[in-house]
């Protein structure tokens, strides 16, 4: 398809009434197309518009990426963007300056700008995501890739005006068939022919005349025309995501998913990149004087509710069963036998999502997770069955109910199907009672498993709890009451665990023993309460000046226990001492009560010769005793084997 033959071009572009760039704009455009211009021969062809001027500056601006100084001079702007955006943005820009209104009364000029404006941001915001070419070059193929539609409403006002009033109440008919029939032309072969003559990039020119029927494109796939071709197309279904009505937007969004996994974005990228379009799509409106407006998020939007259909009671539910809308997606290439099963569905009550063929079936299954699915077998592209096996490898489509259609009724056909994964089977033609049946047979499958999957989740979160149950019970079982310290049992065990690693390591670790002294009397005299809320407090003093390292235990009513690892008995007694006379100088309260009290320590370190854990103890239970026999208030450390004998 060579446009620059196509025969009705050179008497369209003789009649003088073709689009065309200010004679500012074509007297840059042609600087900039000859090689030994300079940057400031350019600037000073631009300063001859002001507002061209402006908007230049304003693009550079807008199109640098991390934080630079702004641009001031129409120069460093072009240093900027480069020579050939230039170029390319001034095209655009002067044309837009040039045909905000028209002749055409029934074409919306300024919804064709905000369009425009809308696809071309989003082409240069996938063209930094995926890059195949320079962002700012596609912000201009993105502004004019349609204008083929303008040249229509120039041309011909009139007839193109009826056009599209004819095109609004015939459905499922292209604008561009509709525009072959009366020109002998369409807007895409004249988009691409006047981007051509205004001799932009080869590979604009084809994405500009293939990217609304990217399907039909003869491009190899894989090729960095095809890329282009599908950047274009999801750029110019973003745009129409935002120029369309409000309950129109959720209806778009099957075909976004689709089209963007084409070139490798996910839903959550999608979300991501439409989030962005809408805030950058509304500042360039302001910069450029085009109205845009606020779009609600792609999440918010994702998530309307859809409003179900009134029934219409054409088949009464099964007795005692209550009536349970199911959420089902509709797949034929026969628009009128889709009709009615849309009709049908929607007269039972349930939410009906509509497809024409298997790809786009397959991105609003993955995107909408419809409970089921009900299929025409043969259709071009991705049939029913193959489109039942790409689900049944996903998570989620393993779970949806497959109903295949088909006019024919055979062993082979049924038993191929089954084995695909499908669930049930309807011929054509059928009964609103056969379709009605088949879907409440599907809904007691559902039911079945939604009850699997609840009872499955009950499962794993009674398992959850009873692991946090179980924690739970063996942190108190290790924990004392009363002070929030390790108990006694924690105590033992770690102190295996330190005597196991001091076997392996020969590393030192001692065992202090602290005693409460006189604590009975406090008990005698002020009540047991009092005493525990001493014990509390001292449990947090003994915590507080010991190293972060020591592991502090209670052990029994007044005695607490320090395993400090990696310390030998000089350390130890250095440290028995520091937490001796901090309790010294420490006054206990309970409300007007205050206690003064002193703490006896007993120091052991593991020696050679020590065989068992309890030699450990004993050695700081014998230091304890001589800390008390010698007065209360002191610190011992056993005495070695050797000089014990």
């Amino acid at each position: 398809m060579p446009l620059d033959a196509h025969s009705g071009f050179a008497e369209l572009k003789a009649t003088g009434k073709l689009p065309s760039p200010s004679g500012v704009a074509l007297a840059i455009i042609e600087l900039c197309r000859q090689e030994d211009a300079t940057v400031e021969q350019i600037a000073h062809a631009v300063s001859a518009d002001p507002a061209l001027s402006g908007r230049i500056i304003k693009f550079a601006n807008a199109a640098t990426h991390g934080p630079r100084r702004p641009v001031v001079s129409i120069a460093d702007a072009i240093r900027m963007v480069g020579v050939s955006t230039v170029r390319q943005v001034v095209l655009g820009f002067s044309l837009l300056g040039q045909y905000r209104t028209g002749a055409c009364k029934a074409f919306d000029y300024n919804r064709y700008w905000s369009r425009s404006l809308a696809m071309a941001i989003a082409a240069q915001m996938l063209c930094m995501r995926v890059r195949s070419v320079a962002p700012d070059e596609a912000f201009t193929c993105g502004l004019l890739a349609t204008v083929g539609t303008l040249a229509l409403a120039t041309l011909y006002p009139d007839e193109f005006g009826q056009l599209l009033i004819e095109h609004s109440r015939t459905a499922g008919v292209a604008l561009a068939r509709l525009e072959q029939q009366r020109f002998a032309t369409d807007h895409t072969e004249l988009s691409a022919a006047l981007m051509e003559d205004w001799h932009l990039p080869r590979l604009f020119v084809s994405a500009a005349f293939h990217h609304e029927l990217l399907e039909d494109a003869s491009l190899p796939e894989g090729s960095r025309e095809y890329t282009v071709c599908g950047l274009l197309n999801l750029a110019a279904q973003l745009a129409d995501f935002c120029v369309a009505r409000d309950q129109k937007r959720k209806a778009l969004i099957p075909d976004l998913i689709l089209a963007a996994a084409r070139i490798g974005l996910d839903e959550a990228g999608l979300a991501m990149l439409s989030d962005e379009l809408v805030p950058r799509w509304n500042e360039w409106g302001r910069i450029l004087e085009v109205t845009t407006e606020e779009v609600p998020s792609f999440e918010q939007i994702a998530e309307e509710k859809e409003q179900p259909a009134p029934a219409l009671d054409l088949v009464p539910p099964s007795p005692g069963r209550p009536f349970q809308p199911l959420s089902i997606l509709v797949v034929d290439d026969d628009r009128s036998i889709l009709m009615v099963l849309e009709h049908l569905l929607r007269g039972l009550g349930h939410r009906v999502t509509a497809a024409q063929d298997g790809k786009a079936a397959l991105a609003k299954a993955v995107s909408l997770r419809p409970q089921i699915i009900i299929s025409d077998w043969i259709m071009p592209g991705l049939d029913g069955v193959t489109l039942c096996k790409a689900l049944r490898e996903t998570e989620e489509g393993q779970q949806m109910y497959f109903i295949i259609l088909s006019a024919l009724e055979q062993d082979d056909q049924l038993i191929e199907a089954f084995e695909s994964g499908v669930d049930d089977y309807l011929t054509k033609p059928f009964t609103p009672r056969v379709l009605a049946a088949r879907l409440r047979a599907g809904q007691r499958v559902i039911r079945l498993q939604e009850e699997a999957r609840r009872d499955s989740e009950h499962m794993r979160r009674f398992a959850a709890e009873l692991a946090v149950a179980n924690r739970r019970l063996q942190q108190a079982a290790l924990t004392d009451p009363l002070t929030g310290l390790p108990n006694r049992r924690y105590a033992m065990e770690r102190l295996e665990q330190e005597w196991s690693a001091s076997s392996r390591s020969h590393r030192p670790v001692s065992y202090i023993l602290i005693d409460v002294d006189q604590f009975k009397q406090v008990n005698d005299k002020h009540g047991q309460e009092v005493g525990d809320l001493v014990l509390r407090q001292m449990a947090a003093l003994l915590r507080k000046e010991a190293r972060a390292e020591d592991v502090i235990c209670r052990v029994d009513g007044e005695e607490f226990v320090v395993i400090a690892t990696d310390t030998a008995v000089s350390a130890a007694m250095q440290l028995a001492d520091r937490l001796r006379s901090a309790v010294g100088r420490a006054r206990f309260s309970s409300g007007s009560v205050s206690v003064a009290l002193t703490v006896s320590l007993g120091i052991a370190e593991r020696v050679p010769g020590m065989q068992r854990i309890d030699e450990l103890i004993r050695a700081a239970e014998g230091a304890l005793e001589e800390a008390k026999r010698a007065g209360c208030n002191r610190a011992a450390a056993a005495r070695p084997p050797a000089a014990a004998a």
